[in-house]
């Protein structure tokens, strides 16, 4: 994916992708904490609509690592609404922890913001963000037999 030490927009695409997984994982597992008895997490927004929101940015990078152009957008306006209500947030209470949500959101907003011309490019080719993947072909076989 990498050649002559420049960056694919396959490269790109993924590592944007796997950037938008890992905050959903963040952010899901921190509500499922904060449910199960933190009061400290509960008192400071996490709940049943993080994990909703979680599951939602978790499923929107799976569906930009396999080449949707429609997540990607769905994806950066979510955490640009994310970051507007962390700012708020911020302007409020003033904390640390509106701090670090918001500049989550904003370098993610930046990151998936800088890869929709790098995903114009891999449509444009033709081309897919994960060409293999075990778990994929995994489920592709498993689909393609029934």
């Amino acid at each position: 994916m990498v050649y002559n030490n420049k960056h694919t927009p396959e490269k790109i695409v993924g590592r944007t992708s796997n950037l938008t997984i890992f905050l959903g994982i963040l952010y899901t597992s921190l509500s499922i904490v904060a449910i199960t008895g933190i009061t400290s997490l509960s008192a400071r927004g996490y709940g049943i609509q993080s994990i909703i929101i979680g599951s939602t940015i978790i499923g929107l990078g799976y569906g930009t690592r396999y080449g949707s152009k429609t997540c990607l957008y769905m994806a950066t306006v979510l955490f640009g609404m994310l970051a507007a209500y962390f700012m708020y947030n911020l302007l409020i209470n003033k904390s640390i922890n509106s701090i670090v949500r918001f500049a989550f959101s904003v370098w993610a907003v930046s990151t998936l913001t800088r890869t929709i011309p790098e995903m114009a490019r891999l449509k444009a080719r033709g081309s897919s963000p994960d060409r293999s993947s075990r778990y994929k072909d995994f489920f592709l076989r498993r689909t393609q037999y029934k």
